[in-house]
């Protein structure tokens, strides 16, 4: 159910990437991912997992939209991670059609570089990130794309209904649903000098008894897993209320406390 998402991992010393991702895998944690994006992110995880790849299901993606770009990527990120497949790749956090779609799913797009793994055993899914309804309707428009990552978050739902219809895509396609920015509150506050979670971009729920209810509803769209915010102590609080989260029920008095604050909050999505 919860993920780990490798961004909470840069910028950490090795030791403690190494210490927290057995804790994790201890815990029963069996998805990983991360992206070259992410720092060195995927040089910690690639030493943290030694002994482990086997026990994993490890994720990892490019926003290289060129088939030539992306597959110098691809053998980059192997290399980091030490290993030599992907269970899941992921054309990385597409939000404009004309720009990262269309390029990405042509002829000499990364998609291409994806089939081609795949086809050499190299990679065993194939799926995407997105920020946008739109782009995330296309692309499955496109290729039939396993798996789809994408923001699940009740604020964003109940202010514009973001992410009902790219959800109800995905489930039509099959498609598996990697939830995202699930714990996000709100937009961060540019008066903020000294962010406290400084990989999240975002300002994220810190309350348990709010997250708790966040990550029911997100559980409740019948995702396959559920990323945290970026941040080891926010991976922490998700892990530790996962097994309530799927032993209770989510109740109307739940949604109608997240309505009557959703006033004062700012959704990060759509934005």
């Amino acid at each position: 159910m919860i993920g780990f998402g490798g961004l909470a991992l840069a910028g950490l010393p090795q030791k403690q990437v190494d210490e927290i991702v057995e804790y994790a895998i201890s815990r029963g944690v069996n998805f990983f991912d991360v992206a070259p994006t992410y720092g060195d992110a995927e040089i910690k995880l690639g030493n943290a997992l030694k002994g482990n790849r086997d026990k994993i299901f490890l994720s990892c993606k490019t926003t290289c939209r060129t088939k030539s770009e992306s597959l110098i990527e691809l053998k980059n990120s192997l290399k980091n991670l030490r290993t030599d497949y992907f269970d899941f790749y992921l054309m990385h956090g597409i939000r404009d059609i004309e720009n990262d779609v269309i390029p990405a799913t042509g002829k000499n797009g990364m998609l291409m570089t994806a089939i081609e793994a795949k086809r050499n055993g190299i990679v065993k899914y194939i799926g995407f990130s997105s920020h946008t309804e739109k782009s995330a309707i296309f692309a499955f428009d496109q290729f039939d794309f396993d798996i789809m990552a994408f923001p699940v978050n009740l604020f964003c739902f109940l202010a514009t209904g973001f992410g009902k219809q790219a959800i109800e895509y995905a489930k039509k396609r099959d498609a598996g649903i990697i939830a995202l920015k699930t714990l996000a509150k709100q937009k961060l506050d540019k008066s903020v000098k000294i962010k406290k979670y400084p990989n999240c971009w975002y300002e994220p729920e810190e309350s348990p008894e709010m997250a708790k209810i966040m990550m029911k509803w997100t559980y409740s769209q019948q995702v396959s897993s559920i990323i945290p915010p970026a941040d080891v102590r926010l991976f922490k609080m998700a892990l530790d209320l996962s097994i309530e989260v799927l032993t209770t029920p989510l109740e109307p008095e739940h949604i109608k406390k997240f309505e009557e604050i959703l006033p004062s909050i700012t959704p990060i999505f759509p934005s």
